[in-house]
């Protein structure tokens, strides 16, 4: 029987190859080695300053990423929050995000409310913001599909004071796998995303991965 390979199977194929390469020879963060992360929030923390993670699912941890920057945490959240332009940052992205502020809290503005819809791995992915904390971190919600590698999603961003000026930002990803690619494929890929996006941001604001 002939297997055909579409496209998107090359690029998910693509994109597990560098998730592995660079989880092999690089400190990528995970959930074992976060204790020395001088963050207020413990790993197991589950509420954060205006997020709460049990009101949008209660799927367990799966990928957590960190950095320490060196530009202020408003700076951090304008850019991390510029849901357009997250394709100049985020690795897999290569294309602007579709965003609709029709049913922001705060109509034509990025707040709660809005939808984004972008194309990673080859997945069509629509996300609803579902709290937005100015300067301080926002969450969103990737819909659920029957085609999706992962289901009952939530995606936290967090931006705390250093104490000099600075920020420590921690991305962390909840969600449930659903079907062979979620449960093999999406922990790795996310981390590598994840790690992938706060080394660029570093690059910019000055910093470093943690």
């Amino acid at each position: 029987m002939t297997r055909i390979i579409t496209k998107n199977t090359v690029k998910v194929l693509q994109g597990i190859a560098i998730a592995s390469a660079v989880l092999l020879f690089q400190g990528c963060t995970n959930l074992s080695n976060i204790d020395d992360f001088a963050t207020q929030y413990d790993v197991n923390s589950r509420t954060f300053t205006g997020i709460s993670v049990d009101e949008a699912t209660k799927a367990p941890l799966q990928a957590i990423a960190r950095a320490h920057f060196k530009a202020s945490p408003n700076a951090v959240f304008s850019r991390m929050g510029d849901h357009k332009s997250m394709g100049e940052w985020l690795p897999m992205l290569d294309h602007e995000i579709q965003v609709d502020n029709s049913r922001s809290i705060t109509p034509g503005e990025n707040n709660v409310g809005t939808t984004r819809i972008c194309i990673f791995g080859g997945d069509t992915l629509t996300e609803d913001v579902i709290h937005w904390v100015p300067g301080k971190g926002y969450s969103y919600s990737v819909r659920d599909s029957e085609d999706a590698p992962a289901k009952n999603h939530l995606g936290v961003i967090t931006i705390e004071e250093d104490g000099m000026g600075g920020s420590l930002v921690t991305w962390r990803q909840y969600f449930d796998p659903n079907g062979f690619k979620g449960e093999y494929i999406m922990p790795t890929m996310m981390s590598y995303v994840l790690n992938g996006a706060l080394d660029n941001l570093s690059e910019e604001f000055g910093g470093e991965v943690l």
